[in-house]
This record gives C-alpha cells, sequence and structure tokens, in this order.
C-alpha cells in the first residue's frame, strides 16, 4: 500500500528513478549546480519532477550544510519611500543576480515585531537577513536583539544591517555624522542663524550620531536652533512645522530628518501661506520619491539607499558566515532643489 505522504510528497529519489537517471545526477539538475550533464537527461529530470509535483524541501537542504538561496529582508515601514526603495533593489537584484528568493517583512517601526520576523526567519532557515528597519526606538529591547542576533549568527546565518545598531554585525550605510555634518555647513553657508530642526525618535543610534554632528558644528557659528522628535511620517512633519512656527515662530529653515517629514511640513507650511524658500527654507534626507513630488522641489541628502541594500545582498549571497567584516561606507551628496535658498535672496 503507497503511504499517502509519499504519493503527497514526491522525493528526489522518486524523481531519479522516474527519469530513469542516478540520484546525484536529478540532483544536480534540480539544483542547477553547473555541473556537466547531458540535454536530454537535463530534460528527462525537469520532465519527472514536473510530472510528479516534485518541491525541493529547501529547509532540510540547509540543515544538512546547504544554502537554500533565500534571504529575509526586514524594513522599518512599508509606506516609507525610502523603504520602498531598499524593497525594490534587493528584491529586483536577488532574482537578476543572485537567483536568491527575498522575504520581504514589514516592521511597521515596532521593535518588538522586528524581534519576532529575526525569529521566524531563524525558523526558516534563511541564508542571511538584511535589515533595514530604520526610525524607531532602537534601545528599549536591545538586550532582546543582541541575543536574538547572536542565536542567526550561532546557526549560521549571515546578518547585516544598513545603519548603525550597536550590534556586532557588518554595517552598510552612510557615515551619519557626515551626513549631520553636510547638513550644517549648508546652512551656515546659506546665512541662516535661527533654524528649526525636526529629527526622528530620540532612542535611535542613527538619529544621535548625525544630531550631534549638526548641533556640535552650528554652536561654532552662533546658530540658534531648536530641535523636535518625531514620527518620520509627512503627518509628524506637518505637526512638527506647526509646533515649531509657534515656539520659534522667526526662524528661517527647517532641517528635517526624512524627506517624509519635510514633505509634510511643506505642506502645512504652504496651507499656511508661507513662502517657500522665500519666508522659509527647507531641507530633507533621503532623496527619495517624495523630494521630486514635493513643490518646491525639496534640497536634499542623497543617501544612496539602493546602494546600501545592494552592497548588503551581495555580501550576503557571496560571504561565509563565520568570517569576520565591518560592511562599508556608502556615500551620500547633497541635491540641491528649489527649497532652501541663501538667506535674504528671496524674503519679503
Amino acid at each position: 500500500m503507497t503511504d499517502e505522504r509519499d504519493a503527497k510528497n514526491p522525493t528526489l529519489v522518486d524523481v531519479a528513478k522516474a527519469a530513469g537517471v542516478s540520484l546525484s545526477t536529478a540532483a544536480r539538475v534540480l539544483r542547477n549546480s553547473g555541473y556537466p550533464v547531458d540535454d536530454k537527461l537535463k530534460e528527462n529530470v525537469h520532465a519527472a519532477a514536473k510530472s510528479l509535483g516534485y518541491v525541493p524541501n529547501l529547509v532540510a537542504r540547509r540543515l544538512r550544510g546547504g544554502k537554500q538561496g533565500v534571504v529575509g529582508l526586514v524594513i522599518g515601514d512599508m509606506l516609507d519611500a525610502h523603504y520602498g526603495m531598499i524593497a525594490e533593489t534587493v528584491t529586483e537584484r536577488a532574482e537578476s543576480a543572485h537567483s536568491t528568493f527575498a522575504i520581504v517583512c514589514n516592521m511597521q517601526r515596532d521593535p518588538l515585531l522586528e524581534i519576532k520576523y529575526l525569529r521566524k526567519l531563524l525558523e526558516y532557515r534563511v541564508d542571511g537577513i538584511i535589515m533595514a528597519g530604520g526610525g524607531f526606538d532602537q534601545w528599549t529591547h536591545h538586550q532582546a536583539l543582541t541575543e536574538t542576533i547572536e542565536e542567526l549568527k550561532r546557526a549560521g546565518t549571515t546578518v547585516v544591517s544598513l545603519m548603525p545598531r550597536n550590534i556586532e554585525v557588518p554595517v552598510f550605510s552612510s557615515d551619519n555624522e557626515a551626513v549631520g555634518l553636510t547638513q550644517a555647513r549648508f546652512i551656515v553657508e546659506n546665512g541662516h542663524t535661527k533654524i528649526g530642526i525636526l529629527l526622528g525618535p530620540a532612542r535611535n543610534e542613527m538619529t544621535k550620531l548625525r544630531m550631534q554632528s549638526m548641533t556640535s558644528y552650528l554652536s561654532g557659528y552662533s546658530v540658534d536652533y531648536a530641535i523636535a522628535n518625531i514620527d518620520s511620517t509627512p503627518e509628524a512633519g506637518a505637526l512638527g512645522a506647526a509646533e515649531m512656527l509657534e515656539r520659534n515662530p522667526d526662524f528661517s529653515a527647517l532641517i528635517c530628518g526624512s524627506d517624509a517629514i519635510a514633505f509634510g511640513a511643506v505642506n502645512h507650511l504652504r496651507a499656511q501661506g508661507i513662502d517657500i524658500p522665500g519666508r522659509i527654507s527647507v531641507m530633507g534626507l533621503g532623496n527619495t520619491r517624495l523630494a521630486t513630488l514635493c513643490t518646491p522641489r525639496l534640497t536634499t541628502v542623497e543617501m544612496n539607499f539602493d546602494l546600501a541594500g545592494r552592497a548588503a545582498l551581495d555580501f550576503i549571497t557571496s560571504h561565509d558566515a563565520t568570517a569576520e567584516a565591518s560592511g562599508a561606507v556608502i556615500p551620500h551628496d547633497l541635491v540641491v532643489g528649489e527649497s532652501f535658498s541663501l538667506i535674504g535672496s528671496g524674503a519679503e
């Protein structure tokens, strides 16, 4: 009597028998190993696999010491343009350059959900994980995150991050202190001495590095600034701009921790009849699609999120998980749009 489970789940042995080839030949063909196999035998193996409904057991392959050809990508917020850019780059390159399948998890800026997804990806024994979560509290559950990362590494999973997180993994990110310095220098060069700064959540390593670098430079030029930490969304940007106007009605520039914040701020200020950049200049960060959709076009910082995602994926697919590596510094550039002006150049 045929075992019902065997009928539903044909094995590689069944494929080899149906194709009239050895088990090793069937395995080489279906794994696309590159080992030379006669074209007719290849056709027989693929036809047998299709006829039987054979699907490789990738988890079992990984447990035997092989690679699945699957990577995990944990992004911060599916609705945020910069995470969409990263997801698009990683999934496209996984398919086109590495014949790899990418599982995308949306953590919705929730640090506990991030840890939950990391543990789920551990259960699936993915080859590697790219941590691309961003603007949220990264400190409260840091110990639990660290323990999860160490468990993943012990299982042979390569883990990388697209931002500094104070965890022992390779980081593929711009130099955040240099980014803060780039913004600060541009402010000073354009003559602004009273500014508002809308940054992401304070309990965040990336935000801290940018803020410290920016404010240290501005203090050396007697620039007065007020800082507010908000969510990195257009809605929060609008509320932040309103509060900044109430606190400091005479500020001449608004520096934002993301294009999303800047987009919301610009929309609010224009709705109040405020000329941009004649009365208030606005700067974003990221050079995402929101920067080009904004009216006027945002002055922002190109963070090359796509380059970071590509470099991280290339590292995972070619990397020995036991090797040491620090990642790579991704270049950033100032992108000058129409939302920022030299003080007095267009003021009323």
